[in-house]
């Protein structure tokens, strides 16, 4: 695949989940439980909220992880498509700030 036709997916917080019901976005969290039974996640995202992931199938999760997914029509669930595990210290504020900015300030920078 040529990396110049991947299309940019929005990084979103568990507040901006609401703007994007039923699309493709990027979402980091911190993971607070996992039930294996479910396959399912409750995270907690760089703002604060908590929300729940629909994983794929696999066996090891990271503390903190990088979602692609599609968030559910109620805009509180996140259905996963792929996952990034990323480090332990990763640095939530600065990142909600980056988002905040992003999407408000200079959105016509970040999103089409």
């Amino acid at each position: 695949m040529d990396p110049l036709q991947v299309n940019c997916k929005p990084r979103v917080n568990g507040n901006l989940m609401q703007r994007f019901k039923g699309k493709q976005v990027i979402l980091v969290t911190k993971v607070e439980d996992y039930d294996p039974e479910k396959n399912m996640a409750t995270v907690q995202t760089s703002d604060g909220m908590v929300c729940h992931i629909i994983l794929t199938p696999n066996n090891r999760l990271a503390n903190v992880t990088e979602f692609y997914g599609v968030v559910t029509e109620d805009g509180k669930k996140l259905q996963e498509i792929s996952r990034v595990d990323l480090n332990d210290d990763f640095d939530f504020s600065t990142y909600d700030q980056m988002l905040n900015l992003s999407h408000n300030q200079f959105r016509s920078l970040f999103m089409d």
